[in-house]
């Protein structure tokens, strides 16, 4: 490149593949995390392209590897790099399950031009970016928040020597491994433009039809808030953005909503925050924003809520402000497994607040997690009890994703159930079989415990929704529950609609003799 042209960034989306076994059918979503790193950088007015792969491409079963990808082929994604000629180019590397993909995009990179700066980021590279940078395609990995890292980085190209040297990185220099100081965080979120969406392929997540649930389209992704205070041990968030909670303002957040209104006629959203109700305060003003505004909104939840945040108060504003459907995330019933996965909260208190929602018309969704290292039978049996008697209108049962970089995932290591390192070789010798071990279990198919195997574990799932949809088909025709949801003929409507979508896939699963989460998690938006 000239000394005096700014270097042209592309931000790549890997396709996602998915080996036999696995029912995960990847979603196609905005990629948001790279939306925000483009727009920071056209802030400072640097040259950025976003290729979102899965979006872009479609479904191909390659039956001889015994696996199907999602997203565009290589040939294809070459001729992109080709089309963009970057000088860096920033690879999304989120989940340990699809960290193949990544690195095989890497591969095409430097295949299609060897100086290009490939940096990879997200959670999974995070957690392991001596292991991302075995592979010679890598030249760097971006620790956490990247956008104050990305800006560093474009600024001091092509200069190698500044490269090895910035706060927030993982480079190399020959064999050796080079691990830089940890960048601090950005104290005002507000500082970070609206995501680049002029860069993304809008229609093609506008036109996407898979929201069985949602009330109104288009509805549309926002995240509000990084971060979250909870110690989870399953959860792999804490890698990305710590234990602490930063959140946008609320008058950032509701002139967002404002500009996608009337950018793209969006008519729903989709709180993603890992923790929207961190702030009580904060989600009361941006309840009292949108009424303010008075804008024409309907919004859910769909990550969870921590039902310990909530009271009647906000429950009664969140709905006057557009909230019809909250998902909670319970994710066990059983006050022992709640300690020992880091919810030590009154369920009692979980149970009021789902019982208040239902009574001023909200819709309520309930996540648990079925499959810790040594739960019981008995402590399962609370779980499903609790998913019946709290009057949740939905429940979501997954099995557990024991993640690499997460405490439970240790545990399973330690117990002798489990041990996935050997994806971090990122290489061409692992074989499909290995891939789709992983990929079963990482995907939500449940991995062996102490007291069950992979399979008891789904049978059980199975039987936790027969049971719950049991009781919930009884209350489905019960118009005195159901008058609670009923205050205008659009909530009339979205009652037929979600009872005719769970009705087909109860029926669908009964016949098939098993139920699995995916089937409902495709279409929780």
């Amino acid at each position: 490149m000239n000394q005096n042209t700014k270097p042209r960034t592309l931000f790549v989306f890997p396709p996602s593949t998915v080996f036999e076994g696995d029912p995960t059918v990847p979603a196609v979503t905005p990629a948001l995390g790279l939306a925000y790193l483009a727009a920071y950088l056209e802030k400072f007015n640097y040259p950025v392209k976003i290729l979102d792969t899965v979006a872009e491409g479609g479904k191909r079963e390659l039956k001889k590897e015994k696996k199907t990808v999602y997203g565009l082929a290589d040939e294809e994604i070459a001729t992109e790099i080709k089309r963009s000629a970057p000088d860096i180019v920033g690879i999304s590397c989120l989940y340990t399950a699809y960290a193949g993909d990544a690195h095989r995009v890497a591969a095409i990179v430097k295949k299609v031009n060897p100086s290009i700066l490939v940096v990879f980021g997200g959670a999974h590279a995070t957690i392991f970016p001596e292991m991302t940078l075995k592979d010679k395609n890598v030249d760097m990995v971006v620790m956490g928040e990247g956008e104050e890292v990305l800006l560093e980085i474009v600024r001091n190209f092509p200069d190698r020597t500044k490269l090895k040297k910035i706060s927030g990185t993982v480079t190399k220099d020959g064999g050796k491994i080079i691990r830089n100081n940890q960048r601090e965080s950005l104290k005002d979120l507000d500082e970070i433009p609206f995501p680049a969406w002029h860069l993304l392929p809008m229609r093609k997540y506008l036109d996407y039809p898979d929201y069985r649930f949602s009330m109104r389209r288009p509805g549309f992704p926002l995240i509000t808030s990084r971060g979250c205070p909870g110690r989870c041990n399953y959860c792999s968030i804490h890698s990305v953005w710590g234990h602490t909670w930063r959140g946008r303002s609320p008058e950032n957040v509701v002139a967002e909503i404002k500009h996608l209104q009337n950018k793209f006629g969006i008519r729903e959203i989709f709180f993603f925050d890992d923790s929207l109700g961190a702030s009580k305060k904060r989600l009361a003003a941006i309840c009292d924003e949108i009424i303010k505004r008075k804008l024409n909104l309907k919004w859910t939840t769909p990550n969870g809520i921590a039902h310990w945040t909530l009271d009647e108060n906000l429950l009664l504003k969140m709905k006057k402000a557009g909230c019809y459907r909250i998902t909670f995330g319970i994710e066990s019933g059983n006050a022992q497994i709640r300690r020992y996965l880091g919810k030590p909260y009154d369920l009692q208190q979980a149970k009021k607040m789902i019982k208040f929602a239902n009574k001023i018309g909200m819709w309520t969704l309930c996540t648990f997690i079925i499959g810790f290292p040594k739960e019981t039978r008995d402590q399962v049996k609370d779980t499903i009890k609790f998913a019946i008697d709290c009057e949740t209108d939905l429940a979501v049962f997954y099995l557990l994703c024991p993640h690499p970089g997460t405490q439970v995932y240790e545990d399973f290591k330690r117990f002798g159930l489990l041990n996935l390192d050997y994806l971090f070789l990122a290489n061409e010798s692992l074989s499909p079989e290995q891939y789709s071990t992983a990929g079963r279990i990482l995907a939500g198919r449940g991995a062996k415990t102490v007291n069950f195997s992979s399979e008891e574990l789904q049978e059980i799932v199975s039987g936790a929704y027969k049971e719950f949809f049991r009781k919930r088909v009884i209350d489905f025709l019960n118009p005195l529950r159901m008058a609670q949801k009923m205050h205008s003929w659009e909530d009339l409507s979205y009652l037929l609609k979600i009872s005719s979508n769970i009705f087909k896939i109860i029926f669908s699963s009964f016949q098939k003799k098993s139920f699995f989460s995916q089937t409902l998690r495709r279409n929780n938006q």
